[in-house]
Parts: structure tokens; C-alpha cells; sequence
């Protein structure tokens, strides 16, 4: 026996997913109220897409009825996995129209392919909207790790543990499993309730969807930061490329192999002292991507103000388009208030206001303007 779960993922969230908690919590609710009544499949007959019988009505209340209680958990748990990533980076707005869009257009998709009696059977759940859920994370996340749990019962002994994917890996795998279903499926009403045409349909308008909005977003975003790149470059201090002498490179060398050496044993924060050290000396150390944030928030908490500084600078000198970066500002800006030096400050905090338009950090920013007595005008975008 072998069975196979996901997690989580690698990426955290800034803002509260309430509008993806809402849609869980819908569904939950209306599964308990009704997913157990014995006459709930008189209400599957009623409220379920059946495209013999079409019904724009029927396409969104099929979203929220579920077959089974596995159904419901596999897709809810889905949702809560990637969802929230996705809410984050549109807003909840946003990422409603889109779930909800999703929702329908794998309901058309699915009606479309689906032929004979099938068409006479009504399919039910978030599968639809959930695939667009899964390609849109495809498109904006596939390098994000994600950690699935496993267990095997073979030659009479357990096996259990954890590993790890990329997303990109997982969910292509996932999508050609649904194409295959789909024209294996596509004139079977045995498992016509499946609907694998739903799971294209919905996998393929989330996939369009994100890589609109990501062209769109990115070219916003780059216009915005790239307008400000001066300004920025005062903030983080520009480095002149240069040979270092030989001596220099061996120390450089041996500080990386340290830094590297402490990341496998874990011990994050001596790696984190040691990079930080080494930024004071050598203004580009060799450090994995995902560690360069991460090494300077840990800097700051530990109260090395002048090698976060370091660590922050570097970081925005390398990551200026990061949803990061709006992070790293304000953090920079937080460091130069506690050491007094408001002029610095202020242009951190102002960096926010007028090239991170999209950044949640919008208000903190310009509280913190306030308090260091900076002209309203100034304060007008």
C-alpha cells in the first residue's frame, strides 16, 4: 500500500488569505449541512452542472457540492496549499474573479467534450476551479519546493517520511494524468462524475490567466522600480566590479566554504553572522538565492545593525524587482531610524511610496514619514 500527500509549500504569505479561508469554509459548511443529508443527491440532481441541461446557475452552485468527504478534503486541502499565494500576489478581490472565472470556464470546457449519455450526468465540485488554482501556481511559482508526506506498507514492514518537488515537476505530472483521463473518459459515464475535462479546462484558464497578469504585472512593476533605479541606487550604494587580489579571493573562498558548511549542519544563524561579517569586507559573497533575505532579517533581529544594513543594500542591488524588495526598504528604513539617521531613512520609506505602488507597505511607509517631519507634499504621489 503506498499513499502520497502534499505538505506545504515553500513560499509564506504577507496578507491574510481570508477570501480563500471564506471559499474552504463555504464548502465545508454547506458539505456538513447538506452533504449528509439522505437527500442530497435530489440536491446533486438539482444543483449540479449537467450540460445535456445547461444552466449558468448550475455552473456556479456545482463549485460548491461535493461527492464524498474525500472529495472535499483533497480539494480543500489543494485550495489551502496554493490559494493563498495566489491571493497574495492579486489581492482578494482579484483572486475571487479568478477562482470564480476559473470555476466557469472548466464547466464550459467540460461540457463541450463531454458526448452521449455523460452529457445526462451531473458533475459536482471545486476540482474546476481548483485546476486553475494549480496552473495559475504552476505559471507564478514552478520553482517553489513542495513537501509531500509519504507512506508504504511493503514486504511487511512501514515506510514513512518526507520530500521534496518542484512545483513545476508536481503539477506537470498531475496535468498529463488529467489529459490522459480525459480522452479515456470522454465517452465512459462510469466515471463521467470525475469530469478530467473540468481539470483541463480549468488547469488551461488558470495557466492564461497568470501569464496575462504576470506580463502585465511585471512590465508595471519594472516601469515603476526602474524609474526609481537612481534614487535606489543611493539607498543601496553602487559596486565597482574589480579583481580582487589573489590573497583576497582565498579569504573570500574559505568564508563561502564556512557559510556553506554551517548551512548543512543547519545552523543558519552562525552562517547568517558569518555572511554578514564577511559583506563588511567583501561586498558580493556567494550565498543560495533563497538565503539572501532571509540572512538579513536574521542580522537584524539579532541586533547587528551594520551587517544587515550590508545584507539589505546587497540584496536590493540584486533583487530590485523582488516582492521582497518593498520588505527590504522598509527594514533598512526601520534600522536607520534606530541608529538615528533620519535622512537615510526617509529615503528608504520614500522609496515605497513612489516606485513600489503595488507593496501592502504603503501606509507604514508613510506613517513613518510623518514621524520624521517630512512635508505633506513630499507625501503625494
Amino acid at each position: 500500500m503506498f499513499f502520497l500527500w502534499p505538505i506545504r509549500d515553500e513560499f509564506g504569505v504577507k496578507k491574510v488569505p481570508f477570501v480563500n479561508y471564506t471559499i474552504i469554509v463555504f464548502n465545508v459548511v454547506i458539505y456538513l449541512v447538506f452533504g449528509l443529508d439522505s437527500c442530497y443527491q435530489e440536491i446533486v440532481n438539482a444543483y449540479g452542472f449537467i450540460p445535456s441541461r445547461f444552466s449558468w446557475l448550475t455552473i456556479f452552485t456545482s463549485m460548491f457540492l461535493h461527492g464524498s468527504l474525500m472529495h472535499l478534503i483533497r480539494n480543500m486541502w489543494y485550495l489551502y496549499l496554493m490559494g493563498d499565494n495566489l491571493e497574495d500576489r492579486w489581492g482578494h478581490f482579484n483572486y475571487l474573479i479568478f477562482y470564480l472565472f476559473s470555476g466557469v470556464i472548466a464547466a464550459l470546457f467540460y461540457g463541450a467534450l463531454t458526448t452521449g449519455s455523460a452529457r445526462n450526468i451531473p458533475s459536482i465540485g471545486a476540482s474546476g476551479a481548483i485546476s486553475g488554482v494549480l496552473g495559475a501556481y504552476l505559471m507564478l511559482f514552478p520553482r517553489s519546493r513542495i513537501t509531500f508526506w509519504y507512506y508504504l506498507f511493503a514486504f511487511f514492514r512501514i515506510y514513512s517520511g518526507t520530500f521534496e518537488i518542484f512545483a513545476w515537476f508536481w503539477i506537470s505530472f498531475w496535468f498529463i494524468q488529467q489529459i490522459i483521463g480525459m480522452f479515456a473518459n470522454m465517452n465512459s459515464t462510469a466515471t463521467a462524475g470525475i469530469a478530467f475535462g473540468a481539470h483541463v479546462g480549468g488547469f488551461l484558464a488558470g495557466i492564461g490567466i497568470a501569464f496575462l497578469t504576470r506580463t502585465y504585472q511585471v512590465a508595471r512593476y519594472t516601469r515603476n522600480v526602474c524609474s526609481g533605479r537612481n534614487a535606489l541606487a543611493e539607498i543601496t550604494g553602487e559596486v565597482v566590479s574589480k579583481i580582487l587580489p589573489f590573497e583576497q579571493q582565498i579569504e573570500l573562498y574559505k568564508k563561502e566554504k564556512e557559510i556553506e558548511k554551517l548551512l548543512e549542519e543547519n545552523n543558519e544563524r552562525e552562517a547568517a553572522i558569518v555572511y554578514g561579517d564577511t559583506l563588511k569586507k567583501f561586498k558580493d559573497v556567494s550565498i543560495p538565492h533563497s538565503y539572501e533575505y532571509k540572512f538579513a532579517e536574521m542580522l537584524q533581529e539579532m541586533g547587528l545593525y551594520e551587517q544587515a544594513i550590508e545584507a539589505y543594500r546587497r540584496f536590493l542591488r540584486r533583487n530590485p524587482f523582488s516582492l521582497l524588495a518593498d520588505n527590504a526598504l522598509y527594514n533598512l528604513g526601520k534600522i536607520y531610524l534606530e541608529k538615528n539617521e533620519k535622512k537615510k531613512a526617509r529615503e528608504c520609506f520614500m522609496q515605497i511610496v513612489f516606485f513600489y505602488p503595488y507593496s501592502e507597505l504603503q501606509e507604514q511607509a508613510r506613517y513613518a514619514l510623518s514621524n520624521i517631519n517630512v512635508e505633506p507634499a513630499l507625501l503625494e504621489k
